[in-house]
């Protein structure tokens, strides 16, 4: 999908209207190629960390890492932590548990950028 082009131009376009885009685990990658994470803070599958380092992003290591409008998830379980956060943004923090337990997940996690966003 990264070399058709269709979904990073897509991306792109849509982040650029002021969409908040998140991805998880390689979507990383995808949101690199639109050159969404030039410069700005990310993560991605630790088989990708690299590639993700090179492609111009600030690879932090965490499970998910909110930086602003761009919100990317490790590997696939960190996407449940990212659904999880972005919850708690919306709806608070007593919606996102509910929803922690419904699911029984045990929530582990910091969210790289909370820090920044105080």
């Amino acid at each position: 999908e990264a070399q058709r082009g269709v979904v990073p131009d897509a991306l792109a376009a849509h982040h650029a209207a002021g969409t908040r885009i998140a991805s998880v685990c390689t979507g990383s990658m995808l949101l690199a190629t639109a050159g969404v994470t030039d410069g700005r803070r990310a993560v991605t599958h630790a088989s990708a960390m690299d590639e993700l380092r090179e492609s111009g992003a600030e690879v932090v290591d965490a499970r998910v890492v909110d930086d602003g409008d761009l919100l990317t998830a490790g590997g696939v379980t960190s996407g449940l932590d990212l659904a999880l956060h972005v919850v708690e943004q919306e709806f608070g923090d007593a919606v996102a548990e509910r929803v922690a337990t419904v699911i029984e997940y045990d929530r582990r996690y910091t969210v790289a950028g909370d820090d920044e966003a105080e």
